[in-house]
């Protein structure tokens, strides 16, 4: 299989849960640490290259999404104005 096919299986896959950005990174440590033992140390490495993306990547959703959500309760219950 190449990684076209690869990509086409990952756009068509749906699954009905919604996953948190904080839980795929550990889905995937969980799943390269079942297939690690298969792999070499180079394609290991360049496994948790990958995976090092992904968290990083995670970790800027997450915090993104925190302020979004502050932000958002902000201008839905905006705080009274100080009166002297």
């Amino acid at each position: 299989m190449n990684a076209s096919q690869i990509l086409s299986f990952m756009i068509q896959a749906k699954t009905s849960e919604q996953i948190k950005w904080a839980a795929i990174p550990a889905l995937y440590a969980v799943t390269l640490a079942q297939i690690a033992p298969k792999l070499t140390e180079e394609e290991l490495f360049s496994m948790i290259a990958i995976g090092s993306v992904l968290y990083d990547h995670s970790s800027k959703e997450i915090v993104a999404q925190a302020a979004t959500d502050q932000l958002l309760q902000s201008l839905m219950h905006p705080a009274a104005p100080d009166t002297p």
